[in-house]
């Protein structure tokens, strides 16, 4: 015999899927941050200021404009690299700030 759930409104079901969204991104963000210095090494990791995953959106915030233009070239490949390390295609495009 199949059990009948209750109605939920389309309203509960997006708040749902959006903490549950969030609480991934935090968790994928939290390992980022962990392997950022052997991602990217020690000068990288010194001058970033916040690492923060949204929408697979990874937003990247330096404090050196040279590192910062250094970086946008090679946003593909960081992109492949933290992908790679998290066996996951959880970013999907690099915003460098």
């Amino acid at each position: 015999m199949i059990e009948r759930q209750e109605a939920k409104s389309i309203g509960e079901i997006l708040r749902q899927y959006l903490k549950v969204t969030q609480l991934e991104n935090l968790a994928w963000e939290e390992r980022i941050a962990q392997s950022w210095q052997s991602l990217l090494g020690d000068e990288v990791t010194r001058e970033t200021e916040r690492l923060r995953l949204e929408e697979g959106t990874l937003y990247v915030t330096l404090r050196s404009p040279s590192l910062k233009n250094d970086l946008m070239y090679n946003r593909r490949q960081i992109i492949e690299e933290v992908n790679r390390m998290l066996g996951s295609e959880a970013v999907k495009a690099i915003v460098i700030r």
